[in-house]
């Protein structure tokens, strides 16, 4: 599928993904949400993408949805972009594979709401994180309320998702929204090699993981660890598992295959 505002390529089972709308800072307009969606929902249906790195075109990441021109300003495109959105950013959040987000400039509204559902997040030390919809008398949405308190914490997320707090990005890596600051010119390079070292992993093991962190954290504890150990029973038996047992054995490099 050709894209007009993303640009999408991959490469040794590496989706590299890059939103391509930089003269409006990466905004989400419909075009640019429904090709998200469609991406999504594709990379469900194949089996050769094993990893996926997030990034965009120009200096911004994204400034998510743009700021309305007045207190009565809701256009049918905003809504049509935010509903799209929405739908995209929840598909996203179903995605097996992990995915790694390599962050500049504005990182804000739906944008930083698509940068929480990544799972290794890395940005330049020009980064900023924002969630301004609160000062525009509006409900952040994409998830937002959910994701970035679990991710930071209650009382941090609290002063972004109330008081429009912004957040520089050496904040941003104490908080644990960013796991690491990279040199602008490296910011790219330095996710891609995160992401060969991860392809050359069991699959297997990567989405199940993924899949205890992620449901885990929705469920009790004691039922959160019996998941865990599910997961991990059910994995005793791949090859995978034995090829990792057996390459250790063997002091050589494992050839995981994905079963």
């Amino acid at each position: 599928m050709k894209y007009r505002f993303l640009d999408v390529w991959v490469d040794d089972c590496i989706a590299h993904v890059l939103l391509n709308n930089p003269e409006n800072h990466n905004q989400f307009n419909p075009e640019m949400a429904q090709e998200l969606l469609s991406l999504a929902r594709d990379v469900q249906e194949r089996d050769d993408i094993k990893v996926i790195v997030l990034g965009a075109r120009g200096k911004c990441f994204s400034s998510g949805l743009p700021a309305p021109d007045d207190a009565e300003d809701f256009s049918d495109e905003a809504y049509s972009a935010l509903t799209l959105a929405c739908a995209a950013l929840e598909e996203w959040a179903r995605l097996p594979v992990p995915i790694i987000a390599a962050i500049k400039g504005y990182c804000a509204s739906l944008g930083l709401s698509l940068a929480c559902i990544a799972d290794i997040r890395y940005a330049t030390e020009n980064a900023v994180f924002s969630v301004p919809e609160s000062t525009w008398g509006r409900v952040p949405a994409g998830g937002i309320t959910q994701r970035l308190p679990r991710l930071i914490g209650k009382g941090p997320a609290m002063s972004m998702l109330l008081g429009g707090d912004v957040v520089q990005a050496h904040q941003a890596f104490h908080l644990g929204l960013v796991n690491k600051l990279i040199e602008d010119d490296l910011l790219w390079v330095e996710a891609c090699n995160k992401a060969k070292q991860l392809v050359n992993m069991s699959t297997l093991s990567l989405q199940y993981t993924k899949e205890c962190l992620l449901r885990g954290s929705e469920l009790p504890l004691e039922q959160a660890l019996r998941l865990e150990l599910d997961i991990y029973m059910l994995l005793q038996t791949s090859q995978d598992r034995m090829e990792g047992v057996r390459s250790f054995l063997e002091k050589r490099t494992p050839n995981f295959i994905g079963e």
